[in-house]
């Protein structure tokens, strides 16, 4: 029960007063998990197998109009 309550106790620390570089092990990795948990919240990918629609271009020509 000690490691299980030790994660959870890290998973709701507050790492924001650590620099990378004196971090441990377990509090660098949960750091990464907590950046990777934001960037699939944050960033919208398209989904797998999903076509791009081509972009529609227009050319312009000076005094004609649409």
């Amino acid at each position: 029960m000690g490691a299980a309550m030790k994660n959870d106790d890290l998973t709701q620390a507050d790492l924001s007063h650590l620099r990378v570089q004196d971090m441990t092990d377990a509090q660098r990795a949960e750091l990464r998990r907590r950046f990777e948990d934001f960037v699939t919240r944050v960033v919208k990918r398209p989904l797998p197998g999903a076509a791009e629609k081509p972009k529609r271009v227009e050319k312009w020509t000076p005094g004609m109009k649409r």
